[in-house]
């Protein structure tokens, strides 16, 4: 029989930096944090996820880019043009929350006006915008995948918005993401890619992943020509309610399925005859 003596509760390690804790101001001081052992450990992790990106082939060439909110008025950026699978910490900028350049000896990426926006809309600590293909596969149509399918994608995906097109790095390409992400931290951006934000880098990477790997499913799922089916109602009041629960946002009346519709069909409910 178990020992419920034995038994251990480890905590999650904490990957949130809290940023709210630092406000550098002068010169000396800025320089100090940019090059602080705080600092470095975001900057591994930022390249580390750079080269996550890179081998899953959600970014090729120079595509992609990276943000992590660092102080009051500051956060780490990855360079434009430059391969993040190949990044180094050394390449990594700072810039103020009005995209304003530093640190670096590399000029920051043009596209941190969009993760700026994001985080003084919805709150996020960091982002990561790609090009996931199988995610593309749908924004390029100007389609997001059906919700209530998988648990998974209810869960950390939430009701994925689709951006409308804009300039990448124009104002308007910024505040169109800002505004989706009210719906969910996972945008779709039209006929661009996808930007993710979380409360880490890491957490931002994972929703990348589980993204590109629930449309991947949806498009295999479309290929055997019988219909996709989604749970019922009070399966997708648990999903919302584990979502909750682990601390992601559910907007206020938003309807439990995001579309009915299919390929051009009413998708059926699992567990019913859909005959």
């Amino acid at each position: 029989m178990a020992n419920p003596e034995l038994y251990i509760k480890p905590t999650l390690p904490e990957k949130i930096f809290p940023w709210q804790d630092y406000n550098p101001q002068t010169r000396e001081e800025i320089d100090a944090f940019f090059n602080s052992p705080e600092l470095l450990v975001i900057k591994q992790r930022m390249v580390d996820m750079g080269r996550r990106l890179w081998q899953r082939e959600f970014v090729d060439g120079n595509g992609g880019n990276l943000s992590v909110r660092v102080a009051q008025d500051l956060l780490l950026c990855s360079p434009t043009l430059c391969s993040k699978g190949f990044m180094a910490v050394e390449d990594i900028c700072l810039v103020d929350m009005n995209a304003g350049q530093l640190c670096g000896y590399r000029p920051a990426t043009s596209e941190v006006k969009t993760h700026i926006a994001m985080m003084k809309e919805v709150g996020v600590n960091a982002c990561i915008h790609a090009h996931p293909p199988c995610c593309n596969a749908f924004l390029f149509a100007g389609l997001t995948p059906p919700n209530g399918i998988n648990p998974e994608a209810d869960i950390f995906l939430g009701h994925i918005p689709l951006a409308p097109y804009g300039t990448p790095g124009s104002v308007e390409t910024a505040q169109a993401v800002a505004k989706a992400a009210h719906q969910s931290t996972v945008v779709f951006m039209e006929n661009h890619g996808v930007i993710t934000g979380a409360r880490h880098i890491e957490e931002a990477e994972w929703f990348m992943e589980n993204a590109d790997a629930y449309c991947k499913m949806v498009l295999l799922a479309s290929l055997h020509g019988g219909k996709l089916n989604q749970v019922d109602e009070a399966g997708v009041r648990d999903f919302l309610a584990i979502r909750k629960n682990i601390g992601y946002a559910v907007p206020d009346n938003q309807p439990l399925y995001n579309t009915r519709t299919f390929n051009g069909y009413t998708m059926g409910t699992a567990g019913e005859n859909n005959d």
